[in-house]
């Protein structure tokens, strides 16, 4: 038993040294324009949606999908999201690829997590991925307004959609 034991803490050794010197001699590749591998992308993936589920608040969005709101929300998403995340003017952005990961496009592929998930992600952004926080830049109203335009964005009403088009400079 106690062999089991040194080996276990050997092994657990050996592997933290061994992260530490591919990390130290700059073996790891830290540029953005490195792909994560399937590991990296599974765990942060795996650790963002579980810290998400366990902080967002437990509530509907208290914006109601008005054509008044969902053009407030265009506004404010074509001018702080577009850029990264496609707008109307470009869909899919040529920022995409620019960042490790890529920048998830959620005007071409609405994303299906819960409003206060997209809420709190927008609100405290995500480490290591260049989504920003936007608390203190937009209130949270206007974090709601975004959220509710971004889930309705396939299906505006027309004054929300004109709102959409001005604040993008598409005719």
């Amino acid at each position: 038993m106690r062999g089991f034991v040194v080996g276990v803490v050997v092994t657990l050794l050996l592997l933290a040294c061994g992260g530490f010197l591919v990390a130290n001699r700059g073996w790891f590749p830290i540029g953005a324009d490195n792909a994560p591998g399937a590991i990296e992308k599974r765990v942060a993936n795996m650790a963002m949606d579980a810290y998400v589920d366990g902080h967002a608040p437990r509530q509907d969005n208290p914006v109601q999908p008005t054509p008044s709101a969902l053009s407030d929300g265009a506004r404010n998403y074509e001018m702080h999201c577009s850029l990264c995340h496609g707008g109307e003017a470009q869909r899919i952005s040529s920022m995409r690829a620019k960042f490790s990961p890529p920048v998830p496009q959620i005007i071409d592929r609405i994303p299906g997590d819960p409003d206060a998930n997209l809420w709190w992600v927008v609100k405290h952004g995500i480490r290591m991925t260049a989504m920003p926080s936007w608390d203190g830049i937009l209130s949270d109203q206007e974090i709601w307004q975004v959220v509710a335009f971004v889930k309705h964005s396939d299906k505006l009403p027309p004054e929300a959609m004109k709102a959409w088009k001005e604040a993008a400079g598409v005719q």
